[in-house]
């Protein structure tokens, strides 16, 4: 598990240094990826995993592999959350057959400057979002699309994710600690990107894989639940979607994979796309890598519940049940 594949990607080539908070989020999420394995698979996790969750993979075939004890996984292929510089030495570390993509490829396909320039072409980008690369093009974009002190927007660094990485504010300007932050990265040769915040009904998203043929299969359609902030809560299980959105989601997935696929790219991706008061936006941004959304389809799978529950991704336990009759749900193998 490498949940912080975004920020490496967008630190200088042989500068990333993962920081105690990452090491701890990609512990505590690398059980998730059982949900992901079958039987003859391994999981690589950085320290020695616990009784219950190692008994929990042995149950459904799955080894648990140290790094520090890896013997040769040459009979393995490696596949990580998301290819990095990081991700490519750990493969070779192991000795398990590794065959990264070019880094390169999949800093730009990750880069929501990359889904940006694809949304205007394809004419679904929201009307007053914009790429900026100093503040006085952040402040004509906020007079233009939100010139009421009451209309919210957010600004995004290229390689965000999780709700990081961003801010948000209201009204035409954009000054205080937005400014500060907006500036910050222009000093650093970033490029934004600002939206006007849309009142959120619904967040989908598509998850498939790409193949070197040319096929995009895609494996459903998540149903994140957030907070009012965007902050990701949990994913809805269970909730189907309406026919006629379903068919706009996939057909859009279709182009988005078709269009990774000319780019180079092959393997897991994403698309996030959501509902609002004013219709659906059928793409948010891209995700080339797995997402936790294939581990919620995973989950969703497993346990078929005849009524919509809510799974919490940071519930620990490791079996697959209910947790009581209402409307939460939790899992070990999550």
């Amino acid at each position: 598990m490498n949940a912080d594949f975004e920020t490496e990607l967008a630190a200088p080539r042989g500068k990333y240094w993962r920081s105690s908070f990452f090491e701890r989020l990609n512990r505590r999420l690398a059980p998730r990826l059982l949900w992901l394995a079958h039987p003859g698979d391994a999981l690589l996790v950085e320290s020695q995993a616990s009784p219950k969750f190692s008994s929990e993979a042995a149950r459904h075939g799955v080894e648990v592999v140290t790094v520090e004890r890896a013997t040769n996984q040459s009979h393995r292929v490696f596949t990580p959350w998301g290819w990095t510089v990081s991700a490519v030495a750990l493969g070779e570390q192991v000795g398990a057959i590794n065959e990264p993509l070019s880094l390169e490829l999949v800093a730009r396909v990750n880069s929501k400057l990359w889904s940006h320039q694809l949304e205007h072409e394809l004419g679904v980008s929201l009307p007053g979002a914009v790429v900026a690369s100093t503040l006085t093009e952040l402040n004509a974009a906020a007079a233009r699309a939100c010139p009421k002190p009451d209309d919210k927007w957010v600004i995004k660094s290229p390689f965000g994710f999780a709700a990081r990485e961003r801010v948000l504010g209201r009204g035409p300007i954009v000054a205080g600690p937005q400014a500060t932050w907006a500036q910050r990265r222009f000093t650093m040769r970033e490029t934004l990107i600002f939206q006007p915040w849309l009142d959120v009904i619904r967040e989908y998203g598509v998850v498939m894989d790409v193949h070197a043929n040319g096929e995009v299969k895609i494996h459903g359609i998540s149903d994140l639940q957030t907070n009012g902030a965007g902050t990701g809560t949990g994913y809805l299980l269970g909730r189907g979607v309406a026919p006629h959105r379903r068919i706009e989601l996939e057909r859009m997935a279709r182009i988005v994979g078709a269009r990774l696929r000319d780019e180079g790219y092959v393997g897991p991706a994403g698309v996030d796309a959501l509902e609002h008061r004013g219709g659906l936006h059928p793409l948010l941004e891209v995700n080339a890598r797995y997402t936790m959304g294939f581990v919620a389809l995973a989950v969703e799978r497993a346990l078929r519940p005849a009524t919509p529950i809510l799974w919490d991704t940071k519930d620990e336990p490791l079996t697959c049940e209910k947790r009581d009759a209402g409307n939460t749900v939790s899992s070990n193998r999550n």
